[in-house]
């Protein structure tokens, strides 16, 4: 990936949003929000540009007014925006070779063997001993082919998480993130395998970090908080006592808690110091670390993380890095759980990619939230049948319900 360049300061344009009713629309204009709930609608981004006038028409079919954003000019100071240093490469445009039925079996014995290792080399951390490197850019490779095959089955496997193991699963889960991501912007296999040791490695500085003060239930105090945030310092000197380290690990061990505006940790840098693979393993990590259960937290569901990404895009995160990574991840991801209209609840087992806000779902609760027989229904089907009943009202967090999704990955449910 290409490093950042600092640039003097500039004037820059700022939006203002404006209402406007669907007949005056125009391509090239940015929809900002609409007059309904954006999950009623099959728009995935909570926000975007009319490329087309099959957008200008969907919009006419579900609203009435919406709101685009025109442009003000601001002056942004030369620290606060850092440019690529050359040009991007034309992005590498992969396809699924297998189905997800053929992928599932060997992704989940490359899961498996990563999950191990995973923990192996965080114990082995914890003791003062090193990190087999070797072994972490094999397993790395193994998930790095199983995602350029078909990135769904591995996606779905790393929803299998104990919060008593967090730190290790966490750092597993951020490297199949970032590959996927890494899948879904283009990049080569090379930084695929960047990208994955990287975040593998991110967080291997807390294994520093007291269990205390790593597990405490409740608040942090000040000074927990620091020694909470030294991980990153960790980090960055664990690594660095390994011969033939890739240093972009060893920057992203150091800086994935950095954010664009400086408010972020141990440097407080900003965007100009901030580097690509960085700025993709935060978004991993941060995505991750919401959606995750703690010993002090329940996690919060995929859209909420979504959501929170998307509040801070050109403030604490790269802009266009969070509008793909919402791409990539979608709507309602397989291993969602989700709640209809009519009070039925569920798994979302399948992405439908034409229409992204009607899935397919296995529903496991009624509408009073009983246990029912389990039954597959394809929304995009009952959509046809003008039936309104069957569809998302909201997205929810792993455990609502009763509903564990790695329950039922255990008990042998995989994604269609």
């Amino acid at each position: 990936m290409k490093k950042n360049i600092a640039r003097p300061g500039r004037t820059i344009q700022e939006n203002v949003k404006t209402p406007i009713h669907v007949s005056g629309l125009k391509i090239g204009m940015h929809v900002c929000e609409l007059d309904r709930p954006w999950l009623e609608t099959p728009f995935i981004l909570q926000g975007f540009t009319i490329n087309d006038q099959k957008d200008i028409d969907t919009l006419a079919e579900y609203c009435e007014y919406v709101y685009v954003e025109g442009a003000e000019d601001k002056w942004q100071a030369a620290e606060e925006r850092a440019v690529l240093s050359k040009p991007a490469a034309k992005p590498k445009a992969y396809d699924n070779t297998t189905s997800n039925k053929n992928e599932y079996h060997r992704a989940a014995s490359i899961h498996n063997t990563a999950r191990q290792l995973t923990r192996s080399f965080m114990d082995d951390v914890r003791l003062g001993q090193g990190i087999n490197i070797q072994e972490v850019k094999a397993s790395v490779s193994e998930c790095v082919s199983s995602i350029l095959r078909n990135p769904d089955s591995m996606m779905w496997l790393s929803k299998i998480r104990k919060k008593d193991d967090y730190t290790a699963e966490h750092s597993l889960n951020v490297g199949i993130l970032a590959i996927t991501f890494g899948r879904h912007l283009g990049a080569s296999e090379e930084d695929l395998n960047k990208l994955g040791f990287a975040g593998m490695l991110h967080d291997v500085g807390k294994m520093r970090t007291p269990n205390e003060v790593l597990n405490k239930e409740g608040k942090l105090t000040e000074a927990e908080f620091k020694t909470m945030q030294d991980h990153a310092t960790h980090g960055r000197d664990i690594l660095m006592n390994h011969k033939n380290i890739y240093h972009g690990a060893v920057d992203v061990a150091y800086s994935h808690h950095e954010s664009l505006d400086g408010s972020g940790y141990p440097r407080k840098i900003k965007a100009s110091g901030i580097t690509d693979f960085t700025r993709i393993i935060t978004l991993c990590d941060v995505y991750d670390a919401i959606t995750s259960d703690r010993v002090y937290k329940t996690g919060q569901s995929s859209l909420e993380a979504l959501k929170i990404l998307y509040q801070n895009k050109g403030i604490k995160y790269d802009e266009k890095l969070v509008t793909d990574f919402i791409s990539c991840i979608g709507l309602y991801p397989p291993g969602s759980i989700v709640e209809l209209k009519n009070g039925m609840a569920g798994i979302v087992i399948s992405t439908n990619y034409r229409n992204r806000h009607l899935p397919k779902v296995l529903l496991l609760r009624d509408s009073e939230k009983m246990p029912m027989p389990e039954k597959v229904i394809n929304l995009e089907q009952l959509s046809r049948k003008n039936d309104q009943e069957h569809i998302i009202k909201s997205i929810k967090s792993n455990g609502s319900f009763g509903i564990r999704i790695e329950s039922f990955i255990e008990k042998g449910l995989t994604i269609e």
